[in-house]
């Protein structure tokens, strides 16, 4: 998901509940429900900072440590009105994921936003510990149908790049999203349809969860 900076220097936080956990169209949560707690901090200079938390529903240990992500960067508004927009992020998964493959992962980013459409591309050097690099592209668009509803659609592609001297298999791989995100006073509703073109190992090698509907609940502290 490309996020949209804001210009005002302000903390931030929102706790969510879904029905799983998905990262670029794959469950990682092994279709269980997940708890999430995001802090943010942008200042007016256009540097912003992240911290996000997940622990999930485990099937017989209750909850436990799911992942963190930590994600920095640096956001200028253009006299065009676009908004230019580069960082980092790093992402840890725990062995309660269903990764099958190193359970971490760095990325460096450039995007460009608009109004109602962003885009982003993402380089990493070991892409889940396969020894290779991968470039990974995405879309992001939302409409307001009212005040309170909006729709948001994203589409990415994973793109394997150079030689994979670890020697495990990683294609193109496509997702997509679609939802609706309804709001309700201090929460909101969310419902999406997520799917991806194939099975990956590096997420688990499955191939009957590559379509799903997720729900959730959100809001802001």
């Amino acid at each position: 998901m490309v996020p949209a900076p804001v210009a005002a220097a302000q903390f931030g936080a929102v706790v969510s509940i879904f029905s799983d956990d998905r990262f670029r169209g794959a469950s990682v949560s092994d279709g269980r429900p997940v708890g999430t707690l995001d802090f943010s901090y942008d200042v007016r200079s256009g540097l912003y900072a992240s911290l996000s938390g997940t622990v999930v529903a485990t099937r017989g240990e209750g909850l436990k440590a799911l992942s963190a992500v930590l994600n920095g960067g640096y956001a200028k508004r253009l006299r065009s009105g676009l908004t230019v927009d580069f960082g980092v992020f790093h992402s840890r998964y725990s062995h309660y994921s269903r990764l099958s493959s190193r359970r971490d992962f760095t990325e460096a980013y450039a995007g460009l936003a608009g109004k109602n459409i962003a885009g982003r591309l993402s380089v990493s050097p070991n892409y889940f510990g396969l020894a290779r690099w991968t470039a990974y592209g995405e879309v992001d668009a939302h409409l307001d149908l009212s005040p309170n509803t909006q729709l948001e659609a994203e589409a990415g592609l994973l793109v394997p790049l150079g030689e994979n001297a670890a020697g495990a298999n990683l294609n193109s791989q496509v997702d997509s999203r679609l939802g609706l995100a309804q709001r309700l006073g201090p929460v909101t509703l969310h419902a999406a349809v997520s799917a991806r073109n194939s099975s990956a190992p590096i997420y688990g090698g499955r191939g009957h969860d590559r379509v799903a509907i997720v729900l959730g609940i959100s809001a802001a502290m």
